[in-house]
């Protein structure tokens, strides 16, 4: 018996596994029964800790949410210093976990990692106001273009990967300066560029938009 099948089971323990079996084949991929060899047991003995299929989706909502948790830690600094560095560690776990994105994007926040992650989100805003709804509004601004922004990347990445990159013939002349244009917003700026400045740009929007008194 190896150390692996030895080692007892816990809803982390199982959450994490089946966050490694997501990163390797995908979500849809995700079973129960996989999982369970993945671990070294039988199927059954998951729901010891795992009610069904959608909480074993919750507990890794909850890891991923965790992971955010950790890579934000404690920035110093105002309220725009710790929503960029609060941005950068969702975008990064967002990356290292490419195919569980949409855990993060469709399901409810209702987690204790997920509330512990808006608490966070919260407390960026409380030091520019007291308002809750000015702090929800500024938050989904921020929020509903970094998903966006993410979710976007995501599937050009994968279409280049596919080999569905751009092409340039039998392009008209008058075209060209356009064709020029395309390939500048989707090839010639960087992946980091695009990011770095739309989201200076969202956070001056919302600077002036809600905290300019």
């Amino acid at each position: 018996m190896t150390h692996l099948e030895r080692t007892p089971l816990s809803r982390d323990r199982v959450a994490a596994a089946a966050l490694d079996l997501i990163d390797e084949s995908g979500l849809d991929a995700l079973s129960m029964r996989k999982l369970g060899a993945a671990l070294g047991f039988e199927a059954m003995s998951l729901y010891n800790h795992i009610a069904n299929k959608d909480d074993l989706l919750a507990a890794v909502t909850d890891r991923l949410y965790g992971e955010i948790i950790e890579a934000y830690g404690q920035p110093d600094g105002d309220w725009r210093a710790k929503a960029r560095a609060m941005t950068f560690a969702y975008v990064s776990v967002a990356g290292a976990h490419t195919e569980a994105v949409g855990l993060l994007v469709e399901r409810p926040v209702q987690s204790p990692q997920g509330l512990e992650f808006l608490g966070r989100i919260l407390s960026i805003f409380e030091a520019v106001t007291t308002d809750v709804r000015t702090a929800a509004l500024a938050f989904t601004a921020v929020s509903n273009w970094v998903v966006g922004t993410i979710v976007q990347e995501h599937g050009a990445m994968r279409r280049l990967h596919a080999g569905e990159g751009l092409g340039n013939t039998d392009v008209a002349s008058e075209y060209l300066p356009i064709v020029r244009f395309r390939d500048v917003c989707t090839s010639d700026l960087t992946v980091e560029e695009r990011f770095s400045e739309g989201l200076e740009t969202v956070l001056d929007g919302v600077q002036r938009r809600y905290f300019s008194n």
